[in-house]
């Protein structure tokens, strides 16, 4: 046999393709490639969920102090206008600080409602809080979709690399198939087209 026809042996293998293994190899590759993508885009995600239950629970603590501070003032200041209202010996300038201090207790129970210049109002608070729920939430639903990306790229690696060692085309079909839905998943993580 001449060195070429060796040479021509070798490099064709099985139904006169040149090196069909060389195809599975590089979707493997990319498979791999889009797969630690995954694994990327989930700690990122996690990382997001994790400074989102820390901002969380800050802005319900902020929240919970607040309603519990409107509770005292509110308190406080039925108090004053009940001394002020049921004492008749007090004199004027004791009565007009009393009722100076009453003012600056229903000021500061109107800013802690909603305080526009600093942005630390309840209502500001509350927005806030919304806020980082709603980002939990995407960050929740586009780590499934990473979780789901890599759970299927990692089945169609071992289809594709199964089908080189078996030589079985219906393993090649499948794994190509199972890592086109992971590839669609992992897409799906980065820009969330649909929930799952």
């Amino acid at each position: 046999m001449k060195a070429e026809k060796t040479s021509e042996a070798i490099i064709k293998v099985g139904d006169g393709e040149k090196n069909p293994h060389a195809i599975k190899a590089l979707t493997i590759s990319l498979f791999a490639l889009v797969l630690s993508l995954a694994g990327l885009g989930s700690a990122e995600e996690l990382k997001i969920m994790s400074a989102g239950n820390i901002r969380e629970s800050n802005y319900q603590t902020v929240t919970e102090f607040r309603s519990l501070r409107h509770s005292l003032l509110q308190d406080s200041i039925e108090q004053l206008e009940i001394h002020l209202s049921a004492n008749s010996l007090l004199t004027a300038v004791e009565k007009n600080n009393l009722e100076k201090i009453v003012a600056n207790k229903k000021t500061d129970m109107q800013l802690m409602e909603s305080n526009v210049d600093k942005k630390d109002g309840k209502k500001e608070v509350e927005f806030k809080l919304s806020n980082v729920q709603h980002e939990k939430k995407l960050a929740k639903a586009k780590n499934k979709s990473f979780e789901y990306g890599e759970a299927l790229l990692q089945i169609a690696i071992i289809l594709l690399s199964t089908s080189i060692i078996s030589a079985i085309s219906g393993l090649s079909l499948g794994g190509v198939l199972v890592g086109s839905f992971g590839i669609a998943a992992v897409l799906n993580g980065f820009f969330l087209f649909f929930i799952i």
